[in-house]
C-alpha cells in the first residue's frame, strides 16, 4: 500500500507528463495549421465551417452558451450555490469563466467539469439566501449578453 506522499508524487508526475504531451500535440497542431493550404474558412457556430476561395480573411462567429441546468439555491445564512450545466461547445469554459468575473461576485470557490458533451460549473458565493432570485437573473442576463453582445443587453 502507497503512503500519501508517493501517491501525491505519482499524481504529480503523471500531470507533467499530461503537460508535455499537450504542449507536444499544441506544436503539432501549429505545424499541420502553417502547412495547410491557404483556404478560408468562415466557421458559422464555431462547429461547423463553409469553404471561401475568393478571400483570404476568417470570420469566426461565437458559438453561444447552451445552458441546459441552472440552479441557485442557498447553504446556510451567507451561502448560496450556482450550479449550472452547459452543452460542450467550443471556448464554453472560458465563456463561463467571463461570465462570473463579469458579475464580480463574492465567490468563495469554484469547480468546473467537462465529461461527455457537457459542462458543469459549481460555484459558492457568499450572499444572502433573499438573493438566490436577484443571481439568477444576473447569470442569465450575464449570458444571454455575452451570446449576443450587439443586444440591449450589456454585462
Amino acid at each position: 500500500m502507497m503512503d500519501k506522499a508517493s501517491l501525491v508524487k505519482l499524481v504529480i508526475e503523471y500531470v507533467k507528463l499530461l503537460q508535455d504531451e499537450e504542449k507536444h500535440m499544441q506544436a503539432e497542431i501549429t505545424e499541420l495549421e502553417l502547412r495547410m493550404p491557404t483556404r478560408t474558412s468562415v466557421v458559422l457556430d464555431g462547429d461547423s465551417a463553409l469553404s471561401n476561395d475568393n478571400n483570404n480573411d476568417v470570420v469566426i462567429m461565437p458559438s453561444p452558451i447552451e445552458v441546459l441546468e441552472l440552479r441557485v439555491s442557498s447553504m446556510g445564512e451567507k451561502t448560496v450555490v450556482v450550479s449550472i450545466t452547459c452543452s460542450k461547445r467550443r471556448d464554453t469554459m472560458g465563456k463561463l469563466c467571463k461570465v462570473f468575473e463579469s458579475l464580480n461576485l463574492q465567490i468563495v470557490t469554484a469547480n468546473m467539469t467537462a465529461f461527455s458533451g457537457t459542462i458543469s460549473k459549481t460555484v459558492f458565493l457568499e450572499a444572502c439566501e433573499e438573493e438566490e432570485e436577484v443571481l439568477r437573473s444576473k447569470i442569465e442576463a450575464a449570458i444571454a449578453a455575452l451570446n449576443n453582445p450587439d443586444g440591449p443587453i450589456s454585462i
